[in-house]
């Protein structure tokens, strides 16, 4: 099995929700803030990249134009 970026999207949600909730003691909030802080950066990294690449594929992804044979530098018909 492997951990993936959105598995680690779904873990960052769930500590927020657990603090909104008081799951942690206020000694424990400030050490869990910083590695959810931590992780949201990664996350956010990640998504970036992501995108990057996707728009990086896309565009070797276009189809090339093909050259027209009836414009004025056509050869005649004969």
């Amino acid at each position: 099995m492997t951990m993936t970026v959105n598995d680690m999207s779904i873990l960052l949600a769930a500590v927020d929700i657990a603090i909104k909730r008081g799951a942690y003691s206020i000694l424990e909030v400030g050490a869990i803030g910083d590695c959810a802080a931590r992780l949201n950066e990664f996350l956010k990294a990640a998504n970036e990249q992501a995108q990057a690449a996707q728009a990086e594929q896309q565009a070797g992804e276009q189809p090339a134009q093909p050259e027209s044979t009836d414009g004025p530098d056509a050869p005649a018909a004969a």
